[in-house]
């Protein structure tokens, strides 16, 4: 009788598909679910992902050691690649190598990809010309200028050192805001100017990096030529199908260095405006995507990535510029975990980072003053307006980053929900 009882409890229970699975497998699916989860429910970009997956695989699964990925922070911002692909690309090399990494990342990305496709596909109907949506989008775009300052703030002292970041920092700005240059053009000159000034022993401290090497033996020969002819063949498949459009985001990948806001002003470069080479997106569209990007899932890199895909080729367009973003910052990154030893005697590598980062300062400050003018001070058909409310909810949300007294996505709603109050009160009156 006990038996059947429990072989009739048996049949009702639900089976966990982690506890079915075995071995390798079994690793693989419990780390695609665990970044999955993450991806899903985590809003505020790669930092608050980081910190979450550290929680995670360090103090609850015991796979890293706890504050392993916090440590290795200044590795993920040197690589090209999101902060959030590039902390899961980490993970997954040192539970799964790098059939790990590849798992990790996809699940990091795919809920951004679905949940963004989704706002892409219902874009056009929101009623953006409604006053009350208008306000709100004031309250987000201000709330986004704040944020941005305040990353800025929160890592001058890390990007911008010496004379020669100054010196690169206000070249950048006024190249990009001033002059309209490229800024994957800024970011190649900055580039070659740390390695001239690395050879010509005006360079710092080599980078340290003891513990963050990934011990993976090589592949096989065998396995290397039927990788070599799966990558071949994909990228051919993808360049026949939307060739320009896949390169144009690995170009982005290439120069994403320490987050998704230093690509805002590239992606304005290629998206926004009359003379925008592959879209024409009104400046206001622009800002309001901007800050519907920080009210979902996912780094704002790759939730830009699917709404431009989307609105150029549909929804395989979506998925061809995400991978087209994504892929430069997996074959990077597994190759330096692999190699980090010799990163320390590369001066050529030194003199490169040493060179982008106050190149990256530039172009985040570049994407706050893009913000600014579209918050603090408007355009309007008589002029410029400065907006006294845009400045006070920018200050708080700086505030609220720089003191860590509020999450971003609180600060963004909370801003927004200020200018709707303020909208309310002046037109009662």
């Amino acid at each position: 009788m006990r038996a059947a009882r429990r072989c009739t409890d048996y049949r009702f229970q639900i089976p966990d598909p982690i506890k079915l699975a075995s071995g390798r497998p079994r690793i693989l699916l419990r780390l695609f679910l665990e970044f999955f989860r993450i991806a899903l429910f985590v809003v505020g970009g790669g930092y608050a992902i980081l910190v979450v997956a550290d929680d995670v695989f360090g103090r609850k699964l015991k796979w890293l050691r706890e504050g392993e990925l916090l440590e290795h922070l200044p590795i993920f911002q040197m690589i090209p690649g999101l902060i959030a692909g590039n902390n899961a690309i980490y993970v997954g090399m040192k539970v799964a190598g790098r059939t790990g990494a590849a798992v990790a990342l996809l699940a990091v990305a795919l809920p951004s990809l679905i949940i963004f496709l989704l706002v892409a596909c219902g874009y056009d109907w929101l009623p953006l010309g409604n006053e009350w949506l208008e306000s709100a989008f004031l309250g987000l775009r201000s709330s986004l200028f704040g944020v941005i300052a305040g990353t800025v703030i929160s890592s001058w002292r890390k990007n911008v050192r010496g004379v020669y970041g100054y010196i690169a920092l206000a070249a950048g700005v006024v190249a990009i805001s001033v002059f309209h240059v490229n800024t994957f053009h800024v970011l190649l000159a900055a580039a070659l100017a740390g390695i001239t000034l690395e050879y010509c022993g005006l360079g710092g401290q080599a980078i340290g990096s003891d513990s963050a090497g990934v011990p993976l033996a090589p592949l096989p020969r065998r396995n290397r030529v039927a990788l070599a002819v799966c990558v071949v063949a994909a990228l051919a498949t993808v360049t026949i199908i939307h060739g320009r459009l896949f390169w144009l985001f690995v170009k982005f990948g290439l120069m994403c260095f320490g987050g998704g806001f230093v690509l805002i002003p590239a992606y304005m470069d290629e998206f926004v405006g009359p003379d925008a080479a592959m879209l024409n997106l009104p400046t206001e569209e622009f800002s309001n995507l901007m800050a519907l990007t920080q009210m979902t899932p996912g780094p704002v890199s790759v939730n830009s990535a699917t709404f431009f895909g989307y609105r150029l080729a549909g929804v395989v367009g979506a998925v061809v510029a995400t991978a087209g973003l994504l892929a430069p910052s997996y074959f990077l990154l597994t190759t330096a975990l692999t190699s980090l030893d010799k990163w320390r005697t590369s001066r050529i590598v030194t003199g490169l980072m040493r060179g982008v980062r106050p190149a990256t300062a530039a172009l985040m400050v570049s994407a706050s003053i893009v913000f600014g003018s579209m918050s603090v001070i408007r355009n309007t058909p008589d002029g410029h307006a400065f907006s006294p409310l845009g400045l006070a909810l920018a200050a708080l949300s700086a505030y609220a980053l720089l003191s860590r007294r509020l999450s971003v996505m609180a600060s963004i709603f909370l801003c927004a929900l200020i200018a709707l109050a303020c909208h309310g009160v002046v037109a009662c009156f």
